[in-house]
């Protein structure tokens, strides 16, 4: 049987699965807001206690994460403006636009501002065999109403960034 229980994601049970899929919807505390969170598996093979642990360590911890995150996403757009340069371009509507360009004063809007303005949208985690990437990935968003564009920074199980990867 490839299920078994978990202290902090309850019931894992995969053995029912074809492909990829959620297993478990939960979600993080982030100062005062609360993101999503999914926990994937696939049919693989049975779910490791310690993974999970390691995984539902990560995800306990988010602040240290996002903030691990964080340093890589302004390293990513310091070395490239193409994510910055799209959304400045594109969300003339932004209040958020508005607001970094009038800081900037003339300047060019900086990477630090505009990852301080992007917003944590969703954490995934997956379960070893479902995907050849890295186990925890955070999607980050600027201006979601406006904007599908995320940067994923995705993290081995100890927390360490692997890349930062622009999607949509």
């Amino acid at each position: 049987m490839k299920a078994m229980e978990h202290a902090h994601f309850g019931r894992v049970e995969t053995r029912v699965l074809d492909g990829a899929d959620v297993v478990w919807e939960g979600t993080a505390r982030l100062g005062d807001a609360e993101v999503e969170a999914r926990l994937w598996a696939g049919p693989s093979g049975e779910p490791d206690h310690e993974e999970l642990d390691a995984l539902a360590a990560r995800l306990s911890d988010l602040p240290t994460l996002d903030a691990t995150a964080r340093t890589a996403l302004r390293a990513y757009l310091r070395e490239d403006r193409s994510f910055v340069d799209h959304h400045i371009e594109e969300l003339e509507d932004s209040e958020t636009v508005a607001r970094l360009v009038r800081d900037a004063a003339g300047e060019e809007v900086g990477a630090d501002p505009f990852a301080a303005a992007m917003r944590l949208s969703g954490v995934g985690l997956w379960l070893s065999g479902v995907s050849d990437g890295p186990p925890v990935i955070l999607d980050y968003v600027f201006d979601p109403e406006l904007s599908d564009q995320i940067l994923a920074v995705k993290l081995t199980r100890d927390g360490a960034v692997v890349s930062v990867d622009w999607e949509s």
